[in-house]
């Protein structure tokens, strides 16, 4: 019996090298990946012939919005961004309108994904204000906890130091991470000026917040932290100093990496996100970090789309959060080649990491009888425009920035999603709603 189908004499890296290769999918699995010339008879052929074969990027911090803010993003909008931009599962955080802090949300939230989605979407629960609220019925639906000590998601809560801790030991209990945002202000401190607002947003701000929860993260020792959007050198340093096997990750995003503040008037919005961008010394020490020492574990993009209008207004009043799902594969396959990130490193960061972070089953590796989620890449010179955008957030700091690499087909489950700038797909029909974690 044939295959359902094969990606033809691709670029496949295999243990760090490019090498030729083709790929067959069967039942939405990988069947093999076979030398040019050996493969068994397929049902369809495509052919990637000078194109990359690579595991979809799998972005474990997204906001999605919807669910009363679809002005912004939709489920359908975000999902195509992601496909479109080589990234085939995303998993969604809890700060949404209303937040994502009930059983009845989460449930209401995944089933307006299931409707809309274009790729594989997990949830994460934001922790209600009585901790014990939370029950075993939480946890076929997340794949973890996501708190912000700056801002609670409910009111009157405080991230004292029995707070952290209460939420450690959920963590411990259910062995799911808790992820958080590392800040340390408080919601009502709202900044006037520049000045204010990066001062509010501090690496030191950044450094403090993380070694509140390290300091409690001692005491509940099998508890597994996540430290989001790392944004400062110092913060890493600070990460790789308290490894501990796999109970302490970490994830940094490409503007973080590539971007500094210097390089933007901060007359508007466009580059503003919390955390802001950093120093160059910053981006250095990330980037090393990242790929020398394996302190931070994966790239994220913090997905957070706002209407052009919101982002167009002066900075102090713009939204901050900016749109991420296209732009992170062709910027960290620049990296790879320009020789300052490698495959092995790529790999790791886009696409197994992730996977291994949240226990996600079958996902992040091109390999026999893994999930067959795909993105084929064209190595090629183009500039990143807003305007292209698939999402509804069209506003970049990356916008006229060169990059070497473009997503051309992604395949999510064995399907053809995406191809060349079309959709070969109806939403809600492929990938998995909620991604779930291996038991």
């Amino acid at each position: 019996m044939p295959v359902d189908s094969i990606l033809e004499r691709g670029i496949v890296i295999l243990d760090g090298r490019e090498v030729i290769r083709s790929v067959t999918i069967d039942a939405g699995i990988i069947e093999g990946i076979y030398e040019p010339g050996f493969e068994p008879l397929a049902s369809e052929k495509i052919n990637c012939e000078g194109l990359y074969i690579l595991p979809g990027a799998i972005d474990i911090h997204v906001h999605m919005r919807d669910m009363g803010q679809e002005d912004k993003e939709e489920y359908s909008t975000g999902t195509m961004a992601a496909a479109a931009g080589g990234v085939t599962s995303v998993v969604d955080m809890p700060n949404s309108i209303p937040p994502t802090v009930t059983l009845n949300d989460l449930e209401e939230k995944i089933a307006i994904a299931r409707e809309k989605r274009y790729v594989n979407v997990g949830f994460y629960a934001g922790i209600p204000k009585i901790v014990s609220d939370v029950s075993q019925d939480w946890l076929p639906h997340i794949l973890g906890f996501k708190v912000y000590p700056h801002a609670p998601l409910t009111e009157g809560t405080r991230y004292t130091k029995e707070r952290i801790k209460e939420c450690m030991e959920l963590s411990a209990k259910y062995g799911i991470p808790l992820l958080f945002h590392p800040a340390s202000t408080e919601k009502r401190e709202r900044p006037k000026t520049h000045d204010e607002f990066f001062r509010l947003h501090s690496c030191e701000n950044e450094v403090e917040s993380l070694k509140q929860f390290l300091a409690v993260k001692a005491e509940v020792y099998e508890s597994r932290l996540h430290v989001c959007h790392v944004s400062c050198g110092a913060t890493a340093r600070l990460i790789l100093e308290n490894r501990a096997e796999d109970t302490i990750t970490a994830e940094v995003t490409p503007h973080h990496l590539f971007l500094s503040g210097g390089e933007f008037s901060h007359d508007d919005g466009r580059a503003k996100m919390v955390p802001p961008l950093r120093s160059p010394h910053d981006n250095e020490v990330l980037q090393q970090v990242l790929c020398s020492t394996g302190g931070i574990d994966c790239v994220v993009t913090d997905h957070a789309p706002h209407e052009t209008f919101e982002k167009r207004l002066p900075f102090m009043d713009a939204d901050s959060g900016i749109p991420g799902l296209e732009t992170i594969v062709p910027l960290m396959l620049t990296a790879v080649f320009e020789e300052k990130v490698s495959w092995l490193d790529y790999l790791r960061v886009c696409s197994s990491g992730p996977a291994r972070i949240l226990g996600i089953a079958g996902k992040g590796v091109l390999a026999k009888g893994y999930d067959a989620d795909v993105t084929v890449v064209s190595k090629e010179n183009w500039e990143i425009r807003g305007k292209d955008f698939h999402s509804k957030a069209k506003i970049t700091p990356f916008e006229g920035r060169s990059v070497k690499a473009r997503p051309v087909i992604t395949i999510v489950g064995g399907e053809l999603v995406y191809s060349y700038g079309g959709f070969f797909t109806d939403p809600g029909v492929v990938g998995r709603v909620p991604l779930r974690r291996l038991r």
